[in-house]
């Protein structure tokens, strides 16, 4: 992994855990999802416009993989909003991001799909996700998946299901446009980002028309606090923009998820300081054990860690 695809995803996270808290904090439903994924593909027309000719007569694998891509995206929304009404953004959370590292090494490793890692990449993907999976609870003690109530394993499941399939179709889809795209890669990301965006709107509208609460969660998005998923709109298709861009710098997807678990630590920090949740000794343990796995993982020691153990030094100083 590069330094620059470190730094695409290290902003993108600061965007992916914005729209995810104000997702939380209002009312999360499929109705506000489809809002923010509305606004995202508004933002990326004009890229589609100008890179509109990138996509004609490209073979059928690509329309294959923008529909399953699209499907993938559903199938998390759905996941996510409702994880998030049976359980707290600490619990479904690091869960849900947790999962799709192990999902997607098994599966790149599996298919021979990219550069093979070895064990120390490895191994930082299994401290990755070891650490995600003990954040939630409240102590060591009572490490048990019988806290969980069904509901939420169910949505969990469809959240990381999800997460694992576009990341692997848009991994594959975007080396199709790349390669045909001739002078205006970038724009063609972008617009094939916008084709992503629509596509997932329009598969959440018959969530939204078959569900009556949904329908009115949506009704009351139209009258009143319809600026929260318009914001979460612009962070949640500007954050996966930067993802789009740093997958042109990897030699496999699998990096961009582990690497992505950095929301987690900054999740863990904005929910302290902003929800008031309390500081416990798994999450401070599972917070060390991401921040060690993705050093491992991307096998670079990048400055901008040393930046971030700095800052966590200082906000446990404070804390204490």
């Amino acid at each position: 992994m590069t330094l620059l695809a470190s730094i695409l995803i290290f902003i993108s996270v600061f965007m992916h855990v914005a729209w995810n808290m104000l997702s939380k904090s209002t009312r999360p439903s499929t109705a506000f999802y489809l809002i923010m994924n509305f606004v995202g593909g508004i933002i990326w027309l004009p890229f589609f416009i100008r890179s509109g000719a990138s996509f004609s007569g490209l073979p059928t694998l690509f329309y294959i993989l923008l529909l399953g891509s699209c499907l993938f995206e559903v199938i998390y929304m759905y996941g996510l909003a409702h994880g998030y009404k049976h359980g707290d953004i600490s619990l479904i959370y690091p869960v849900v991001r947790a999962l799709p590292v192990v999902m997607l090494a098994v599966i790149t490793l599996v298919f021979g799909i990219g550069k093979p890692f070895d064990m120390l990449t490895l191994g930082g993907m299994v401290m990755i996700a070891c650490g995600c999976f003990i954040m939630p609870f409240a102590s060591f003690r009572n490490i048990s998946f019988r806290s969980l109530n069904s509901l939420a394993i169910l949505f969990i499941a469809l959240g990381a299901v999800g997460t694992t399939g576009y990341t692997l179709c848009d991994s594959q889809a975007l080396k199709i446009v790349r390669e045909s795209a001739g002078a205006l890669p970038h724009s063609a990301t972008l617009g094939y980002l916008f084709l992503i965006q629509m596509g997932l709107t329009l598969g959440e509208v018959p969530l939204i028309v078959f569900d009556p609460a949904e329908r009115r969660a949506f009704k009351e998005f139209r009258s009143k606090e319809i600026i929260y998923p318009i914001i979460s709109g612009v962070c949640s298709s500007g954050a996966y923009a930067l993802i789009l861009f740093a997958m042109q710098h990897v030699t496999n997807v699998s990096f961009i998820q582990a690497f992505r678990q950095l929301s987690l630590p900054l999740g863990f920090i904005a929910g302290v300081v902003f929800l008031h949740e309390k500081v416990s000794a798994t999450k401070v343990a599972g917070l060390l054990l991401i921040l060690i796995g993705l050093v491992t993982t991307t096998g670079v020691f990048h400055p901008v860690f040393f930046l971030i153990v700095d800052f966590l030094r200082t906000f446990f100083s404070c804390l204490y």
